[in-house]
């Protein structure tokens, strides 16, 4: 692709996008350039469905499919307003319709019992703090011992876009780090690897999936990002308001927050029976 390195730029200096999402970007584009082979002021409305039909008999996801045209439409729309092409291609085009999936979580007497089997140390750590504060794995990879300040009891998270967010964590979880953190130099990582180098997120993902078999946790659909949905329905079970969880889970729009109005049904269920008139 002809203009993609200035693409490259545009979005570390100006969308200051996360790592992650620069590589899904950038390998999106290079699969359309594959599969087109044409240049960018070539590019038709038909070569965009072309693609996604091709993706549809590859994947058969829609969000997958979403994702993918969601990159060519953020490439076409920078070059059409950095006048190197004449018109967008991908403007107006529908984005494919993903069925909303309710957010899969761990219940409270799930999450204590798997609290019992975590091993002390470097384990407790990585557990706690993703069950506790609701944390993104990569969010907990990125920490240095310095984003942790102890007096203040926070945290401070680079959240997505690589934008910085300093959190709460309640007492315990506070004690616990400074005992964690103790004669280690500030500039190093908070979660360390037997190498002595920085916890990357597989080897985290695969730590929490032991341990959740390890609890025998077998519900379906569970991941590791449940650990982050069980943290928003605790709170919202606790009556804590929508607006406070947005903030503490680092939504970018209280959309996402809403998703979790549906788990506590049961709790609203049983709310529901004070207005019975006898």
């Amino acid at each position: 692709m002809r203009y993609i390195n200035e693409f490259k730029t545009y979005l570390k200096v100006e969308k200051e996008i996360s790592p992650n999402s620069y590589s899904a970007y950038i390998r999106d584009l290079s699969e359309f350039e594959d599969y087109s082979k044409v240049s960018e002021n070539k590019v038709t409305r038909n070569h965009i469905r072309g693609f996604l039909s091709f993706l549809n008999d590859k994947f058969n996801q829609p969000i997958t499919r979403r994702r993918k045209l969601t990159s060519l439409k953020m490439y076409f729309q920078f070059l059409e307003n950095e006048k190197f092409i004449k018109k967008d291609p991908t403007k107006g085009m529908p984005s494919p319709k993903v069925e909303s999936k309710e957010p899969q979580y761990l219940t409270e007497k799930e999450i204590k019992k798997l609290m019992t089997v975590i091993d002390k140390g470097r384990d407790e750590v990585i557990m706690k703090t993703l069950v506790e504060t609701g944390i993104r794995l990569s969010e907990l990879a990125g920490l240095n011992i310095e984003d942790i300040n102890i007096k203040n009891k926070t945290i401070k998270v680079k959240r997505k876009g690589n934008k910085e967010q300093t959190i709460p964590i309640n007492q315990n979880l506070n004690s616990l780090l400074k005992s964690f953190i103790k004669n280690k130099n500030q500039d190093e990582p908070l979660i360390k690897s037997i190498f002595k180098k920085r916890m990357s997120k597989r080897r985290l993902r695969i730590l929490v999936k032991r341990y959740f078999k390890k609890a025998d946790i077998n519900k379906d659909h569970i991941s590791v990002h449940s650990l982050r949905h069980s943290f928003c329905v605790r709170l919202l079970e606790k009556d804590v308001d929508l607006r406070t969880i947005q903030i503490l889970a680092g939504h970018s729009s209280i959309t996402s927050t809403e998703r979790y109005l549906h788990v506590s049904s049961e709790r609203l269920r049983k709310e529901v029976a004070y207005a019975e008139v006898n």
